[in-house]
């Protein structure tokens, strides 16, 4: 029974998953914890993300190769080097606040529904991204610039206004949530999403299934051409 409610559980977040996040508007939840209270299971049996970090992990030569060496950096990373040589003396909260504002200024490109995949950090780089990528980006950012992985996840959301998935990068820092959305600067307040699962290096957390307040009609069905 355990090893069913978890792959009922799994498959339903895997599908929500594979919805691009499109509308991107800029809003927020309230109420994320950090708790492993949700923790459904670990992020590499989600095949979407083992494969991202496969890409991620094969790309890091190319980055790290940018850092130590500017003259070894493509066009399309100096600026990340100059934010990884600039941050590496910054406090925490003005890494974050570094992150989010880089990130935000990089080229929007909003992808066919059909064609929508999840981009690593050099990807993003060189060609850009949606809501999804841009929340991606500053999670890999963040790791680079010495954030522990149980201090930052991505989190997928429902924004009940527009009634669409968004992305949101998700910071644990001094006793306090920072989200970083992909206008404005790390806020804290966090009223109008419902957040859906995260997930990070080390696990997926399922928070749909504990929302007391979910309506059936709350969150959109998958079609049948929208899957893994």
């Amino acid at each position: 029974m355990i090893k069913r409610s978890i792959g009922a559980r799994f498959a339903r977040i895997a599908l929500a998953l594979a919805l691009p996040v499109g509308l991107c508007p800029v809003i927020a939840n309230a109420g994320y914890s950090f708790a492993d209270t949700d923790y459904l299971t670990a992020s590499e049996n989600f095949p979407r993300w083992a494969t991202l970090m496969a890409r991620h992990a094969a790309q890091t030569a190319e980055l790290d190769a940018c850092v130590a060496d500017g003259a070894r950096c493509p066009s399309a990373l100096r600026a990340f080097r100059e934010v990884m040589v600039d941050g590496a003396s910054l406090d925490a909260r003005r890494k974050i606040e570094l992150a989010n504002r880089f990130v935000n200024t990089r080229r929007w490109s909003i992808e066919p529904r059909r064609d929508d995949d999840w981009r690593t950090l050099d990807e993003f780089l060189h060609r850009g991204g949606d809501c999804e990528d841009f929340a991606i980006a500053k999670y890999f950012l963040l790791r680079r610039l010495g954030f522990a992985v149980n201090d930052v996840r991505v989190a997928i959301t429902w924004d009940r206004q527009v009634r669409d998935y968004h992305a949101v990068t998700l910071v644990h820092f001094d006793g306090r949530v920072y989200v970083l959305d992909v206008d404005g600067p790390p806020r804290f307040g966090q009223d109008n999403y419902r957040f859906l699962f995260s997930i990070n290096e080390s696990g997926v957390w399922d928070h749909a299934s504990r929302d007391p307040h979910r309506r059936n009609d709350d969150v959109q069905r998958p079609t049948g051409e929208e899957h893994l």
